[in-house]
């Protein structure tokens, strides 16, 4: 398994994962029962498969990771809004919450925003404590708490997610997780991560851009089936 820490307390995993480059050669080439000639003909056919219009995309889907990721809920929140993986949460309907929460850097007020969390779980605790369910009485906590989750996902699922969360008008504490998941992806799939790297530019996770700095958010044009609070690309 291969691990990065990220923020204060959390961490992103990868677990394990099936196929890398040679899974998407195998799946690219069988299309034409074909061969490389050289060693170096895998990677320009790699690059080739990326940079196509219209996309190639089901060849990276042979590819699979398995991450575990523990995560302020707000992080998770967004996450989960990338369908095209599959989730399983740990359930506070039935753990007792651990006193685990984010504390944000570079910010003012901290005393006040620790106590606010700490007088939080004293509370969550002491209904727990006098017979409340554990469903109910996590509705104190606030989604600064830390939660884990699995999150098992296709090679090419995997780069719509980092090509919208690398970006810097994402949320910098979910950009710190999909740097340190392009980190660990490059490790295990080297060609592909790297020809992903070169086609977005946009984006650099050791760039100035991206270190603790609040991007505000770019209203888009609103359509008839967009309520105007719903006309802002990726909260």
């Amino acid at each position: 398994m291969l691990r990065r820490p990220v923020l204060d307390k959390g961490y992103i995993e990868l677990e394990e994962w099936m196929g890398g480059d040679a899974a998407v050669i195998r799946a690219a080439r069988i299309c034409y029962q074909s061969t490389a000639k050289t060693p170096e003909a895998d990677e320009r056919l790699i690059c080739k498969l990326l940079k196509s219009e219209p996309k190639h995309n089901t060849v990276f889907e042979h590819a699979v990771f398995r991450w575990h990721v523990k995560c302020p809920i707000f992080v998770a929140r967004q996450w989960m809004r990338h369908r095209m993986g599959s989730f399983n949460e740990l359930s506070l309907r039935y753990c007792i919450a651990d006193r685990c929460y984010y504390v944000p850097a570079h910010t003012t007020e901290q005393e006040a925003y620790r106590a606010h969390m700490e007088a939080s779980f004293d509370l969550y605790e002491k209904l727990v404590a006098a017979g409340w369910r554990k469903e109910q009485a996590r509705a104190v906590l606030g989604t600064g708490i830390y939660s884990e989750f699995i999150w098992t996902v296709n090679a090419w699922s995997l780069m719509n997610w980092l090509t919208k969360r690398l970006d810097k008008s994402a949320q910098w504490e979910h950009r710190q997780y999909a740097m340190a998941a392009l980190d660990l992806w490059r490790e295990v799939m080297p060609i592909t991560a790297s020809a992903f790297s070169e086609r977005n530019q946009a984006f650099n996770p050791l760039a100035a851009a991206n270190r603790y700095t609040f991007w505000p958010m770019k209203p888009v044009a609103a359509t008839p089936l967009l309520k105007p609070a719903e006309a802002f690309a990726w909260p």
